[in-house]
């Protein structure tokens, strides 16, 4: 097989990864391939350093281990001054549920049969062997200390460091506890107060009408917001590896064990190409973009290839204003490992990112009852206020105008319509910028769901004069429309490599999401759900295919939950409530939580 050579007296030596995926490539021809390879021959002694660590098959092979904040974007940096306020304010217990969300009907229907005896078992032992090798996943202090300092993050000083790593020289793992009775029916709880819970089990899910098999984490909001992504990239590679292990008629050994080098640096080569494409049309666009490229994934190998295929090519013409039209990647771990592997340091991305929809949600289920009083989801703006004063922005996106760049806005949890609705009514209470209106300090909205084209108009609609990003990029086509359209930004994950269907309409991807599910305040399951429903129609109705809620819960639990959703998304305020007494209820809670970490 030519992912082996013969070796000494006639002996076969195993090639290593960088040396099978370059072989890969050179048998390789289209549209993209020539740039892949010019850079892998260019860069190649960087490309070996890079991919020093992985054996043929895509895993690490050299002794060390996956650090615990490996698929985690860089927004875990910065969300996590916000997550410390909220649990300070709370009694220092706040803690979630996440669950993984197969999209896809028939993908959760095999994995569902796999656990249960009804199929073969292949896939669901992968999804078990991932989840408990987060157990042994450690957290990597300094590399987190080093990002934070690098990218001007606040408050992870060595107490938020002792917290979330434990203390220098004993780290923290990912994951304390695996649960796998798939009888146990219900959701469970860690046995320990302080630790995170990856439970699997069956269960009747109440708005997929359907038996499924739950993957769940449970443990305090600073610790388990670590296995939003880590989770779902488990169970991703879990499907990724069953699918190619099929395409590519690759057999079980007697251990029960699988060689995948056989076609691994083939999927490398093949992925890489795609990313070659994928910026070639981002250059084209003049859209300046980042990386979003840190979970469903092939692999870390793969992100580390991205990383430096785009921070070497993706250039911008002599004497171009900054900042450069490669923003950076929201993999970490991938920018502190080739810095470590010593790759040349103009080819290593910065770290990049804005804030994601856990935040929203969270908050909103924490603080429900403002949005209650109010009529409208202000948790959604109370989140984005709390990252404004607590997080990159520091209370200041004014001077120097720059700074506005440290500002983004996510408003599609409830729809839109509803964020900006909300968000009109309220100014900045305190701080340089006091008396502006909230979306005045916004510098820009991200576009993550609906069209590209309605989102422009909701935005000018409501007045926003920030840039518009695009987060919602699947194909080509996406990125020229976001292009035309007037998007000076964009953000793309699968797109930039790990999407087949991106370049071939024919094939299908694996979906895959994790959302939070539930929320416990000081002990007790919050009355208020964390619920997602993305953009809403004209009308400000949901729409069902993306309302997203615990589906444990009973029927008319989750009617309940749908129907205050519908509310909130339409927003309109309490006829109660004079535009004063909003500004004021709106401080009050944000203030309490401020004051909590003073």
């Amino acid at each position: 097989p030519r992912w082996r050579r013969a070796g000494a007296f006639g002996q076969l030596a195993v090639m290593t990864l960088a040396a099978a995926f370059r072989k890969a490539l050179s048998e390789r021809s289209g549209p993209g391939v020539d740039d892949a390879r010019n850079f892998v021959e260019a860069y190649w002694s960087d490309v070996e350093k890079a991919l020093a660590r992985f054996g043929a098959d895509g895993k690490l092979c050299d002794g060390s281990k996956l650090p615990a904040n490996c698929f985690s974007d860089y927004y875990k940096l910065t969300m996590l001054p916000v997550i410390r306020a909220v649990e300070r304010a709370y009694g220092e217990d706040v803690r979630c549920t996440f669950s993984v969300n197969i999209r896809n009907n028939s993908d959760r229907r095999r994995l569902f049969e796999s656990a249960t005896g009804q199929g073969p078992p292949a896939l669901y032992e992968e999804v078990l062997a991932g989840v408990r090798s987060m157990t042994n996943r450690p957290f990597d202090r300094s590399q987190l200390s080093r990002c934070a300092e690098d990218h001007g993050v606040p408050h992870w000083g060595a107490d938020t460091l002792d917290l979330l790593c434990g203390p220098e020289g004993s780290p923290r793992t990912l994951v304390q506890e695996v649960r796998t009775d798939l009888s146990c029916n219900v959701p469970a709880r860690p046995r320990k107060h302080g630790d995170v819970l990856v439970q699997l089990f069956v269960s009747f899910d109440a708005k997929l009408k359907e038996d499924r098999l739950h993957v769940e984490a449970t443990g305090p909001w600073h610790k388990v917001t670590w296995l939003e992504t880590s989770l779902m990239q488990v169970v991703y590679e879990a499907f990724f590896r069953d699918k190619k292990r099929a395409e590519w008629g690759a057999k079980q050994n007697k251990n029960g064990g699988w060689d995948d080098s056989a076609w691994y640096p083939e999927w490398l080569a093949d992925a890489f190409i795609r990313c070659s494409r994928s910026i070639d049309v981002a250059k084209k666009t003049g859209m300046k973009g980042a990386l979003f490229a840190s979970r469903r994934t092939g692999g870390l190998s793969l992100m580390l290839l991205q990383g430096m295929f785009a921070q070497a090519t993706w250039t911008a013409p002599p004497k171009s204003p900054p900042p450069p039209p490669m923003l950076g990647t929201s993999a970490v771990t991938a920018r502190y490992w080739l810095i470590d592997a010593g790759v040349t340091p103009a080819i290593i991305p910065r770290c990049a990112g804005t804030h994601a929809h856990e935040l929203s949600m969270v908050i909103g289920s924490v603080c429900g009852k403002l949005d209650d009083e109010v009529g409208m989801p202000m948790t959604q703006v109370l989140g984005h206020m709390l990252y404004f004063y607590c997080s990159c922005p520091q209370g200041n996106t004014k001077e120097p105008p720059t700074r506005k760049a440290l500002m983004p806005m996510l408003p599609d949890t409830l729809g839109s319509s509803a964020f900006l609705r909300a968000a009109s009514a309220i100014t900045v209470p305190h701080g340089k910028q006091k008396g502006d209106n909230v979306l005045e300090v916004i510098g820009s909205a991200r576009q993550d769901s609906g069209g590209l084209l309605a989102f422009k108009q909701r935005m000018q609609e409501f007045g926003f004069k920030g840039l518009l990003f695009a987060s919602e990029i699947e194909s080509a086509a996406d990125m020229e429309q976001a292009a035309k359209l007037g998007y000076k930004l964009f953000g793309a994950g699968a797109f930039m490599g790990d999407s087949e269907k991106a370049w071939d309409p024919q094939k299908k991807n694996i979906s895959i999401a994790t959302k939070v599910m539930r929320v416990y305040v000081k002990g007790k399951l919050s009355p208020y759900a964390p619920v997602k429903t993305g953009e809403v129609d004209d009308s400000g109705i949901m729409k069902e295919d993306k309302f997203e809620a615990d589906g444990t819960l009973p029927d008319a639990d989750i009617e309940r939950v749908r129907l205050r959703s519908q509310r909130l998304a339409i927003a309109k305020a309490s006829r109660d409530l004079k535009p004063d007494q909003v500004q004021a209820k709106f401080e009050e809670w944000l203030n309490s939580i401020i004051d909590a970490s003073a």
